[in-house]
């Protein structure tokens, strides 16, 4: 066999194991970003907010992300979290998150501290923090959409 052969025969394998590898699929439970239908209520589970909650990275103890909220009934003081924005905030190895809606803020600030139940639900409680304290809260959960 020829020497030419040989290197087109080695080269055609190569790329074929890096092209069948690409095409992996890449569904497992740890890859992102990770998309959540989200739902909020108030303290008295009244539901006050829909929209969407993803997880673009979470790299140690650093997660962020990103949100889509709308008002779907009255409430008062219940912060900025009504629109759009980036999220950050931590997570710990018992998948507990503690996440800030509106980083970069001393003031004004809503707060997502939650569990992730099992790989496809979190639920929690949101908390709308000013310099007197919390403001106002109440109660969210989120549903992977796969």
């Amino acid at each position: 066999m020829s020497i030419m052969l040989k290197n087109l025969i080695l080269f055609l394998s190569t790329f074929s194991l890096l092209f069948f590898y690409s095409c992996e699929d890449d569904s497992s439970p740890n890859s992102f970003p990770k998309s959540y239908k989200y739902t909020g209520y108030d303290s008295s589970w009244n539901k006050i907010i829909e929209g969407y909650l993803w997880i673009d990275s979470i790299d140690s103890i650093k997660v962020k992300g990103g949100w889509r909220f709308e008002l779907v009934s009255n409430c008062d003081n219940i912060g900025p979290q009504v629109g759009r924005g980036s999220f950050e905030g931590t997570t710990n190895m018992l998948g507990t998150l503690s996440l800030n809606l509106n980083p970069g803020m001393i003031d004004n600030n809503v707060l997502l501290d939650c569990s992730m139940r099992l790989p496809y639900r979190i639920d929690g409680q949101w908390s709308f923090i000013g310099f007197p304290g919390v403001i106002n809260w109440g109660r969210f959960e989120g549903k992977q959409i796969r």
